[in-house]
């Protein structure tokens, strides 16, 4: 049975890709629930501006300078076989953070959030560069075509299907922390409708902000409104 761990920040599709990858396959997910500034944690900040940290209970201290370093952090006595980094495009990420930033009453600090986003992810680019089992995966390509994105990963770091998966479509309409997932939701990311949540001056705000490079990494590009 193979282990992995899988990071993203909140509401970019964690539990969506736990619940797809244990429905179908053999696995073991090391990532614990609870501490937050664990580097265990699906949501862990491992970037070094910690002033970017939007919450207290998410506050940790650490800096790691290489992966190894991350790695030897964990303190896992199990060998982790694969990190798989879920991703949202930078605007519906936003619109979903802003909103669970909201409901969970956060202190909104001096900074904007797409500068963490900047943060929280070039930093894992820069991990993948150092380990090929370092895997990113789009929330749109879990969305479109889940069997399809999901069998990539899978075939990088060699998980083995359940029985009742080998010919099976794989199919979830509920997951944790998220409402029920149907067709007027698919189309919300398909057709891009959380553009609509922002104005011309939002939309400029965001892409000078927004890290070119990292955005080409990730497979997305700016977006505007006129």
């Amino acid at each position: 049975m193979k282990k992995i761990l899988i990071y993203g920040l909140q509401r970019s599709g964690t539990n969506y890709l736990e619940t797809l990858l244990k429905k179908k396959f053999k696995i073991k997910i090391l990532n614990c629930k609870k501490e937050r500034n664990n580097p265990l944690h699906k949501h862990f900040r491992l970037y070094n501006n910690k002033d970017l940290i939007p919450e207290k209970s998410f506050y940790n201290s650490l800096y790691f300078e290489d992966f190894n370093e991350f790695k030897k952090a964990l303190n896992t006595i199990e060998k982790v076989d694969g990190f798989i980094i879920i991703t949202k495009d930078p605007y519906s990420w936003l619109v979903s953070y802003n909103e669970w930033a909201n409901k969970c009453n956060w202190t909104r600090g001096s900074f904007h959030y797409i500068e963490e986003y900047n943060y929280f992810y070039n930093k894992w680019m820069e991990f993948s560069r150092e380990d090929n089992n370092v895997l990113f995966i789009r929330y749109i390509d879990l969305i479109n075509s889940p069997n399809e994105s999901i069998n990539k990963i899978a075939k990088k770091i060699n998980l083995k299907k359940k029985f009742i998966f080998i010919n099976k479509k794989l199919i979830v309409k509920k997951v944790a922390q998220s409402s029920k997932f149907d067709q007027k939701r698919l189309t919300y990311y398909q057709r891009k409708k959380y553009l609509k949540k922002f104005n011309a001056i939002e939309i400029d705000e965001i892409n000078k902000l927004l890290d070119e490079k990292l955005l080409d990494f990730l497979g997305y590009s700016k977006e505007y409104i006129n």
